[in-house]
């Protein structure tokens, strides 16, 4: 019995604290702009690289550790790609995409924060554009078939504005995201060794304790 009244004492707080639990949770949604390009394992292939722009929508769920700390797990929907101006081709993708962002708050009503985290994807969809004498097809039609990795690791980081809203929460924020993956699986070409992605997005939350 002395060494199982902890634990009592332990479940008794969790169920007593079911209000500030819920407080701590929240959940939301994020919707902004993204832009996109591509890291070139060959340097020296004098092509062109340019940025393609996209959209992000996603679902949030917050977690509020301190009033400083708080984790956010995201699933969202996310355009990426590139175009090459040499060669050709316009590389569109889409992802699912799941970060886990670790994010450092003022505790103040309006207050900056930074956010940091790892992630992992998955693509949706792949298509080029602009060859000549193919038009638009996928990234897997035979005329211009690509072996690449679907599955990609990646590191979100960047900085945001939010303001407390009664028991709700709008951020403003601004992310940059680099794969830690080789999307390239074939020996040529050289290889695009990463996509790198800039977004600006809103993320409006709702704690489960004002529902």
């Amino acid at each position: 019995m002395g060494k199982t009244w902890p634990a009592a004492v332990t479940l008794l707080y969790l169920f007593g604290s079911g209000t500030a639990l819920a407080q701590s949770v929240s959940i939301g949604g994020r919707l902004g702009i993204t832009n996109s390009a591509a890291l070139f394992a060959d340097q020296n292939s004098g092509d062109r690289i340019d940025d393609r722009r996209g959209f992000q929508i996603g679902g949030v769920i917050g977690y509020q550790l301190n009033p400083i700390l708080s984790l956010q797990l995201e699933v969202s929907y996310l355009q990426k790609g590139w175009a090459e101006f040499e060669t050709g081709g316009d590389r569109k993708l889409t992802y699912l995409e799941l970060p886990l962002l670790l994010s450092i708050n003022a505790p103040w009503t309006t207050s900056p924060h930074l956010l940091a985290g790892p992630s992992v994807s998955y693509e949706l969809s792949c298509s080029v554009t602009g060859v000549p004498h193919v038009g638009q097809v996928s990234c897997g039609d035979p005329r211009v078939e690509w072996d690449r990795e679907k599955f990609q690791l990646g590191l979100w980081f960047g900085l945001g504005l939010g303001r407390w809203l009664g028991t709700s929460k709008l951020d403003l924020q601004f992310l940059g995201n680099i794969s830690l993956t080789d999307m390239n699986n074939e020996a040529l070409p050289p290889g695009y060794i990463r996509l790198v992605a800039v977004t600006a997005t809103a993320t409006y939350k709702i704690s489960l304790g004002g529902l």
